[in-house]
């Protein structure tokens, strides 16, 4: 009698505990109202007046780092020309203009050919080129009728010479624009990571950090929101004050001051990506978070993305200090210049001692050296990417994303639980 006794009660245990179990698989997570979440603040500070004390310092930082193209202090004028261009993000409207039908967009761009950046970069090049061109035809007619520097110059200048450089010449900017627009690519893949999972973090500090420690949420959230802004000033060469001016504003005085003091101006979005995950870490270490269900799962998202992040910002890093080898870059120069050199004295053995042979030199010149300028500028890809409109899209989705969960109007979501 006794072990059916202890036998019902085993299995009464063990019901219960497969019962708790499941009631705790199939519960929805706990959701909070605006009121609850006020009360969750162990600091005793109301968390709506920090999150107003955020509002304000957001709609400033807005003011003093618009998203306008031509609001950025580092604008790289020297390359950008007018018209479309790579240094902007593209709308509708900028598509259409661009898909213009060839004869529109061939007159376009030849109108607008005086305006272009490449065009004067390569211009002293291009009429160095020209002279030298106008020496070797006047020469060449000089000395038309003197037997031996005919010879040498018709020696020096047979079409073979000119032939065997081309080839390895036009094989050395294919690679080299290859090379240019790989990285070009691989730096704006880099930062549209960056501003979508800083977009995601944003959501996860709204849903599983400000439930349980709302101080926490709200400065992790201003050192997310200039991440953007400390990167750009990192890869653009701006000055210190400037970004310790968006760190001023968005930081209180002794966060701020231990970025300023702690670290090097080049590594500020770091320290700040591990401030962040410092913050986080404490935060779910409290009491209150240890009760909250899924808190390890919690931790895991944020560190997730700001893993994402960090390889964001070290690939960016990797591409700002890691150039095409400048051993091409000078075999090329070097291949350009006898190329430049020996084209001239080539066409006059070929057609003949002519203006045509200043005219082809002229345009040849021009076709080459633009495309090996070409090159030169997409290396440096972080004057071309339109970084103003990135660490401002940064800046604005991780706050739209934060006070859209936090304090905005969602409606309930119900389940139904057995």
């Amino acid at each position: 009698m006794r072990f059916v006794i202890l036998r019902l009660l085993a299995v009464h245990q063990s019901y219960a505990f497969v019962s708790t179990a499941r009631q705790r698989r199939l519960a929805p997570f706990r959701t909070y109202n605006r009121q609850e979440i006020l009360s969750l603040n162990s600091n005793g500070i109301r968390s709506d007046l920090l999150l107003e004390e955020l509002q304000t310092d957001f709609n400033t930082l807005t003011e003093l780092r618009p998203s306008d193209p031509l609001a950025d202090i580092s604008f790289p004028a020297a390359v950008v020309s007018d018209g479309s261009s790579y240094t902007r993000i593209w709308t509708t409207q900028t598509w259409q203009i661009h898909s213009h039908p060839p004869h529109r967009r061939y007159f376009r761009h030849v109108r607008k050919w005086t305006q272009s950046k490449t065009a004067r970069k390569i211009l002293p090049t291009v009429c160095l080129a020209t002279i030298w061109s106008v020496v070797v035809t006047l020469l060449a007619n000089y000395f038309q009728h003197r037997p031996i520097p005919k010879q040498i110059i018709s020696a020096a200048g047979t079409s073979s010479t000119v032939s065997l450089l081309s080839a390895p010449l036009a094989l050395l900017l294919t690679l080299r624009a290859n090379a240019s627009v790989a990285r070009l690519l691989a730096a704006r893949q880099a930062w549209g990571a960056l501003v979508l999972h800083a977009r995601g973090l944003s959501s996860i500090l709204a849903n599983y950090i400000y439930p349980i420690n709302p101080q926490a949420a709200i400065l992790s959230v201003r050192y997310l929101s200039i991440i953007g802004w400390i990167l750009k000033a990192q890869f653009r060469g701006e000055d210190e004050a400037s970004q310790r001016e968006v760190l001023k504003l968005m930081l209180k005085e002794k966060e701020c001051q231990w970025i300023i003091d702690e670290q090097h101006s080049t590594k500020y979005g770091v320290a700040m990506l591990s401030r962040i995950r410092q913050i986080c870490n404490l935060a779910m270490s409290s009491s209150t978070a240890q009760t909250a269900p899924y808190c390890h799962n919690r931790l895991y998202f944020v560190e997730d993305c700001l893993k994402e992040i960090e390889a964001s910002a070290g690939i960016c890093e990797r591409l700002f200090g890691s150039p095409i080898p400048p051993t091409y870059t000078r075999h090329l120069s070097r291949v350009m210049s006898l190329w430049l050199l020996l084209l001239p004295i080539s066409l006059v053995t070929s057609i003949g001692a002519t203006s045509t042979t200043v005219i082809t030199t002229a345009l040849s010149a021009y076709v080459f050296v633009g495309l090996d300028e070409v090159g030169m500028e997409i290396e440096n890809v972080f004057q071309l990417l339109p970084l103003q409109q990135l660490a401002a899209a940064v800046q604005k989705d991780v706050r739209d994303q934060f006070y859209g969960l936090v304090c905005g109007s969602q409606p309930d979501i119900e389940f139904a639980t057995s």
